[in-house]
This record gives structure tokens, C-alpha cells and sequence, in this order.
């Protein structure tokens, strides 16, 4: 490095694009080009550029690019909340690809608030798009999102001629093979489905498949079949606890919604002496580091979470590059993991 370029270098902290330029013999305006129109200049000069950029280790400013590109190069993440480890592992993979992008996100949850919309939870002239995740079918207007100023991506929810990006996961295939594997063993009417509250749209769409499952067999469910409630261990506790006290928990079969719940159903029989898998299975949704904690392993769907996360940053650039293309619609796949607490038959 240069002597001038050095004592610039120590003031500022930061190796400036005024050196790239002097390094490369070319001007900052083609400097600039090479950042954010390296079609515009030829290869030659780009390849001189990127090289003086590498040999001095030059990270542009974004601040400063911004102004230029009218870009900030972030972008905004709603999510319904940001603890535990499904929303970690989504966040993870969002960070990670939009990283390798060449983006940076700003996260929050203030959009899912009742009293919110996605507009209000975030500063929007700070962000170059969004990506709302939707897991109930009341609070956030979908249609507030589609008429948003700035580009928006949709996770967790579609419908038929919805005008925006939407990125959702196919529940019902997975939760139809977990069913399926349980009823292979077990009666129609001994099988359970334990889930979150009416209105949340994963546990919805499971339900849907756990009772066609159950039809297909020549079995109506019951009310007694179905429990609603959160997605929470506590909750899979106190369902286990008054099947317990009501003496219906052995012999029986349960779909759990998530793995939190199956969980704490495994644990509350557990505690009260109840087998598993042999007088009682179950299975989870998630596939969450938790299923090889628990003993016996617990079965589960799993979630392709990585891959949701990638495809949404994906969407989301493209729409912020593209905006005049057509709004695409990605439905990805679920895998039932067989494990310990669902494989031993009973003799009824």
C-alpha cells in the first residue's frame, strides 16, 4: 500500500474508495460502476477494480452506497416471534443467505401485533423489501401486504390469485405419511391429534390431514379425538395429564401438531408410568433438535426450515431487481422421520 494511501487509511479506519480508484487508475464514478453496475463497465477495467479491491480490502460503505443506488441493501424480516428454536433456525438461514447476497436484514415481530400491521412495524424507508411470515389467518391483513409501497414476500400463507410472492410449506403430505404410519398399527378410533389454537394455519392444515386419513380408514374423528390449544410443552403436559386421570392414555396413538407438544405428552406418561412406544406412540412436527433428546427418539415431519429461509431471501432480492415480474408461488416439500416412539406394535 501506498504512502498517502496509508496515512488516508489511519484517519478514516477504513480503506476508501478514493484509494480502490488511485490503485486501479481508474475514477471513483467507475469504482462505483464496478459495485453496482458492473455491467456497464468492461471487463478489463472491472477485473483491475475487483483486484485493487482484494489487495486492499475494501468494504464499501452502505451508507454511502445507498445514496448512490438508492438502495440500503436491507432487508426487513416479520415474524410472529423470534424465540425458539424453529424461529432460530429461520433466522439463521435468512442471515446466512442474504449475506452470501450481499444484504443485511432488520428483524422484528412488531408486525404481528393485533394492533400492527406490517407497514407500522418496521421504518419502512430503511428497508429495500419485506418478508412477512404469516401463521395465523386473522391479525395481519394480507391484503395490507400486498399493497405495500415495497416489495413483499409472503411465508406460511397462500391463496388462489393472491398478488404477491409467497413462500409455504406442503403440511398436509407429511402429516398425511405420519398418520398414515400410525394407523398402520393402531385403530382409527385409538388415534389422537393434539394441536395448537382454531385460526393458526400449520395446525389447521394438519388437522385437516390427521381427520382425512382418519375417513379414508371409515373413520368419522370425534370431538374426543381432537384437542386444541398452543404449541407449547405445557400444553401437551395438561392434555396428558387428564387422559391420565381419565384412564385413556395407553394403547393409543397421537399426531401432535409440533414436537413441543409431543413432548410434553411423552414426558407427562413417562412420569406416570405409561410406555412408549408400546402402549403408547406418538409422533411430532418439526423435526426439531429436540426429537434425539428425547427417549425413546421421538418420530416427527420434518420441516425444511433452511430452505425456507433461503428461498424467501431469494424471492425477495428478485422481486427488489425484478419488480415488474410476475409474483411466484413456492410450495415446499415436508418428510416423515420415523423414530423410536412410534415403531412397536401392542395386542389390543
Amino acid at each position: 500500500m501506498r504512502a498517502e494511501e496509508s496515512s488516508e487509511n489511519n484517519r478514516t479506519g477504513t480503506v476508501s474508495i478514493r484509494s480502490v480508484a488511485e490503485r486501479a487508475g481508474v475514477s471513483i464514478a467507475t469504482v462505483s460502476r464496478v459495485l453496482n453496475t458492473p455491467n456497464k463497465v468492461s471487463k478489463g477495467t472491472a477485473e483491475r477494480v475487483r483486484q485493487a479491491i482484494e489487495e486492499l480490502e475494501y468494504r464499501p460503505n452502505l451508507f454511502a452506497k445507498g445514496l448512490l443506488t438508492k438502495r440500503s441493501r436491507v432487508i426487513g424480516v416479520s415474524l410472529p416471534d423470534i424465540h425458539g428454536e424453529f424461529y432460530s433456525e429461520l433466522m439463521c438461514a435468512l442471515d446466512e443467505r442474504a449475506c452470501e447476497l450481499g444484504y443485511h436484514l432488520l428483524v422484528s415481530s412488531n408486525a404481528h401485533r393485533v394492533e400492527s400491521s406490517p407497514g407500522n412495524g418496521f421504518a419502512l424507508d430503511l428497508v429495500d423489501g419485506l418478508i412477512v411470515m404469516l401463521t395465523e389467518r386473522t391479525g395481519v391483513d394480507i391484503e395490507g401486504v400486498s399493497q405495500l409501497s415495497h416489495p413483499a414476500v409472503v411465508i406460511g400463507f397462500d391463496e388462489p390469485g393472491l398478488d404477491v410472492e409467497t413462500i409455504v410449506v406442503d403440511n398436509q403430505t407429511g402429516a398425511r405419511k405420519a398418520v398414515e404410519h400410525l394407523l398402520s398399527q393402531t385403530p382409527a378410533e385409538r388415534c389422537y391429534f393434539v394441536g395448537a389454537h382454531r385460526g393458526n394455519i400449520d395446525s389447521g392444515e394438519r388437522l385437516e390431514a390427521f381427520c382425512e386419513v382418519l375417513r379414508k380408514h371409515g373413520h368419522e374423528p370425534t370431538g374426543q379425538q381432537i384437542a386444541r390449544k398452543e404449541f407449547s410443552f405445557d400444553w401437551g403436559w395438561e392434555w396428558a395429564e387428564t387422559m391420565l386421570d381419565e384412564g385413556l392414555l395407553e394403547n393409543i396413538a397421537v399426531f401432535a401438531a409440533n414436537d413441543e407438544i409431543a413432548i410434553g405428552i411423552a414426558n407427562a406418561a413417562r412420569d406416570r408410568g405409561v410406555e412408549i412406544p408400546s402402549s403408547l406412540r406418538i409422533v411430532g412436527f418439526d423435526d426439531s433438535q429436540l426429537c434425539s433428546l428425547l427417549r425413546p427418539k421421538l418420530s416427527s415431519v420434518r420441516m425444511p426450515v433452511r430452505e425456507i429461509g433461503h428461498a424467501a431471501i431469494e424471492a425477495i432480492i428478485r422481486r427488489i431487481e425484478e419488480p415488474n415480474s410476475a409474483p411466484r408461488h413456492a410450495r415446499l416439500a415436508t418428510t416423515f422421520v420415523q423414530r423410536e416412539s412410534s415403531g412397536i406394535t401392542w395386542t389390543l
